[in-house]
């Protein structure tokens, strides 16, 4: 199985400076996931030009599967990413 293309190349182009990093690695889970091209798409609009802390507040949004593939794109472990997590979204 090769490796997915990476997220930045869907549209041909590398991303926006104003695409925080950690939304480029959600992004590219998506990918490696299999989530389809639409979806990672509207999901980097939806990302774009947000800081981190809101990036990690967005994270509330993904589901165990997400969380846990991101937690280890990211080399955490999934109880650190969930906490820090639900920690935000409480600020």
């Amino acid at each position: 199985m090769s490796d997915p293309v990476p997220i930045y190349h869907i549209e041909g182009q590398t991303m926006s400076k104003q695409l925080d990093y950690l939304a480029e690695e959600i992004l590219t889970t998506f990918a490696e996931l299999g989530f389809d091209r639409a979806y990672i798409l509207d999901k980097r609009n939806t990302l774009t030009g947000k800081d981190r802390f809101a990036v990690l507040v967005w994270c509330n949004n993904l589901d165990a599967g997400c969380k846990e593939a991101l937690a280890n794109r990211l080399g955490i472990a999934l109880n650190d990413l969930d906490t820090t997590i639900k920690t935000l979204a409480k600020l």
